[in-house]
């Protein structure tokens, strides 16, 4: 679509906005449902337990329902980057993780450093992007060191999905939406109860798009913010500036992707104390395209099928000052890669990488109730099993990068909520032991290393406070511990890359251990929604110990592999003495629609987070200090925008995304530099109207200015594009 059309279809939504402005604001009731809305307090699980967002000391950002209808997404990890100020790495093909707090975003592995969650148990998959979009109720995003509730990989923080439970008359909803690129989503979802015991919910959802993407060409706010130069940084030469703006307005091939996800729960209230529940979820994509860095043009594309399949059960229940829980959850996921073309010519299409991952898991939870207080005791089980497969183009299975292998971890932990001082005072510590058995296996055509299994104990504890100054004013602070075990590839995997007889060797090392961390925060909070205002700024500082990270040697002399090719570097695994992360943390909103007692709402609201230091430091063996940047963190994250809810059912929310810059290696450039990402920032509007209370018709239209940008270096998103939906309640 062109620009003169982009200008006239936001002008006409902005015209029906502001016509609906006029016409709505005497409808009483309508505001009511506003004015409910926004003064009812949030209640979050991510703690463990449920509590009001206002109570707890912890940094949560909540993506609501709301939210959700009016982001332009196609995965989750969209929904969570555009509403939530975290750090990502995100690639075209359904791939991608987040990151908290500085910690090098992931994509990939059971050793995450941001714990993904589903209502509080593992998600039972590796990539956020596989997660059903059509059951979320709503995204919770804890912030900081949450090991002492949830174990390893907690230490940035954690993502909790919660997902649809719903209760009371049933009630349905359809929707189909068409978009650029030739795009195509359908779906639904039903949940009530059918009797007065049983109660179920039910979603759906198909998306594909059938077109290649086009990035962006227009680039004004590239152009504004002087966006367009990247700095590559050499060891022993002088820093690079190069020109960026590369691929301007291209058509990005082998960028189609089609997926389908469903779930199914039913709930039955056994008694007026107990109920049970079960839930069952299911992903399938087949043939998602992955482009090569654009640098190699089409000469190393793929494609790759995933599938996915959880299930859960639960059992919950009162007893006296008893809230007991008991869940069980079992989950499979595959993905296997094909390769399409090699060195830029087509070949017949062979599977050439196979990974198959398997959780299975209980958890049981027993929250006292003493009181105003409240005490969470409960016990962990949890085991996950990696394996891979590498072939060749005649199906011949080879060495693959990393061995089969497998965690087990059972732990106990408490968490207690405590309000003294009038209710002024909440301390919220926390303790958790794990025991964790980390075990690589015996993996065929693999013998670069010696198989085994290591048992070792960790201890997290955590200690929270917030103290009230005056009604809407708090303070408050956190300090805990939190740690991640090293993967299997860390330890044990081996990969050789290279032609024209010259080589690079990664190799893992069997001697390393748990990376830990402990991070405290500070910060002061303004919450009184009767006035439309909260706001809340927090400063976070963390030291990692035992920091795994990767060590490269560049030989000078020849050596050589066994098959007679020069070892160009050898790079392994390391312990580094320690990492330091330092930032600041602020969100602000304010609603002008207090001051006509919520007859209409029109919010303001702005979330960041500013990284100011984020290095590994290394202490070599001769005492020298190595200092380098984490890669893939953003010193500045920001999102914000402006919202509009009238009377009649009529919406308008214009949303924005600033990225600052970003290191990461170019391993494009023989010489392995350091790469300075530009800035850029990525603006989206939604439109709605409701009629009828039943009929909703929304127009989305992502990256308003065209921006070529990139959460990759290499893997440019799309330019300009638009979505137009329909929805039917009933």
């Amino acid at each position: 679509m062109n620009l003169r059309l982009s200008i006239i279809l936001f002008i006409f939504a902005v015209i029906l906005f502001l016509v609906s402005v006029q016409s709505g604001i005497a409808q009483q009731q309508v505001a009511d449902s506003i004015r409910s809305y926004q003064l009812k307090e949030t209640v979050i699980t991510a703690t463990r337990s449920s509590i009001e967002k206002e109570r707890i000391p912890q940094q949560i950002d909540i993506i609501s329902q709301k939210d959700i209808k009016q982001t332009s997404f196609i995965d989750a990890i969209d929904l969570i980057k555009k509403n939530a100020s975290v750090s990502v790495l995100q690639y075209p093909g359904l791939l991608g993780g987040v990151s908290i707090r500085g910690f090098r975003p992931q994509f990939s592995g059971i050793n995450q450093r941001t714990l993904l969650l589903v209502d509080g148990r593992p998600a039972g998959t590796v990539n956020l992007a596989t997660i059903d979009p059509g059951s979320i109720e709503r995204i919770e995003v804890l912030k900081g060191p949450a090991s002492a509730l949830y174990g390893a990989q907690a230490m940035g923080g954690v993502v909790n999905i919660i997902t649809q439970k719903s209760t009371g008359k049933i009630h349905s909803s359809l929707f189909a939406d068409y978009g650029s690129y030739n795009s195509l989503r359908i779906g639904g979802q039903t949940g009530g109860n059918l009797t007065e015991q049983l109660d179920f919910d039910l979603s759906f959802q198909s998306f594909s798009r059938n077109d290649d993407y086009k990035t962006g060409k227009s680039n004004w706010l590239r152009n504004a913010l002087h966006g367009g130069t990247a700095i590559k940084y050499y060891i022993k030469q002088p820093a690079t500036e190069i020109n960026d703006s590369r691929g301007d307005g291209i058509r990005r091939d082998y960028t189609q992707l089609s997926y389908y996800s469903g779930s199914l729960r039913a709930g039955y209230q056994l008694t007026s104390n107990w109920r049970l529940d079960v839930r069952g979820e299911r992903f399938l994509a087949h043939g998602i395209e992955s482009p090569s860095d654009i640098e190699y043009g089409n000469t190393q594309p793929s494609t790759k099928d995933i599938g996915r399949a959880n299930g859960e059960v639960s059992l919950a229940g009162t007893m006296g000052i008893h809230q007991l829980s008991l869940k069980g959850y079992t989950a499979q996921e595959t993905s296997d890669n094909y390769t399409l073309e090699n060195n830029g010519v087509k070949i017949p299409p062979y599977r050439s990488y196979q990974s198959q991952s398997s959780w299975k898991g209980i958890q049981v939870k027993d929250v006292l109730k003493l009181g105003i207080h409240q005490l969470t005791l409960g016990i962990d089980y949890t085991s996950v099993s990696i394996q891979t497969h590498s072939y060749s183009n005649d199906t011949t299975e080879t060495r693959p990068y990393s061995p089969n292998y497998a965690l087990h971890s059972t732990a106990i932990y408490a968490q207690g909520q405590f309000f003294v001082l009038g209710n002024r005072l909440t301390v919220t510590p926390g303790l958790r032991f794990d025991r964790i058995t980390f075990d690589v296996k015996t993996t065929p055509l693999l013998t670069t290393y010696t198989p085994g299994n290591e048992t070792n104990p960790f201890l997290s504890p955590s200690l929270g406070a917030q103290y009230q100054i005056i009604e809407p004013l708090k303070v408050h602070a956190t300090i805990g511990r939190a740690f991640v075990t090293p993967d299997a590839y860390q330890v044990a995997g081996f990969s050789q890359l290279g032609s024209n007889k010259s080589v690079a060797i990664t190799q893992g090392n069997p001697e390393l251990t748990n990376e830990n961390s402990i991070t405290w925060d500070a910060g002061i909070r303004f919450i009184k929604p009767a006035i439309g205002f909260t706001a809340d700024i927090t400063y976070f500082s963390t030291v990692v110990q035992d920091r795994i990270t990767s060590r490269t040697t560049r030989y000078t002399t020849p050596e050589f592999t066994v098959n007679g090719d020069t070892i160009k570097s050898r790079t392994t695994y390391i312990n580094g003495n320690k990492g330091e992360i330092r930032g600041l943390e602020a969100e602000v909103a304010y609603d002008f629609g207090a001051l006509k007692e919520y007859a209409y709402s029109f919010r303001v609201f702005a979330n960041a987070t500013s990284i100011s230091h984020a290095k590994e430091v290394t202490i070599g063996t001769d005492g020298s200090t190595t200092r380098k940047d984490i890669y893939n963190i953003a010193s500045l994250t920001m999102n914000y925008g402006i919202e509009y809810n009238n009377l009649k059912g009529a919406s308008l929310r214009i949303n924005g995304r600033y990225v600052g810059h970003r290191k990461d290696t170019d391993y494009n450039d023989l010489l392995y530099p350091e790469i300075q990402y530009p800035v850029f920032m990525v603006i989206d509007m939604a439109a709605s109207y409701i009629y009828a209370h039943q009929h909703t018709v929304s127009l989305l239209v992502n990256n308003i200015t065209d921006e070529n940008y990139y959460e990759k270096r290499g893997y440019n998103m799309p330019g300009r594009n638009f979505t137009l939906r329909y929805s039917f309640t009933f």
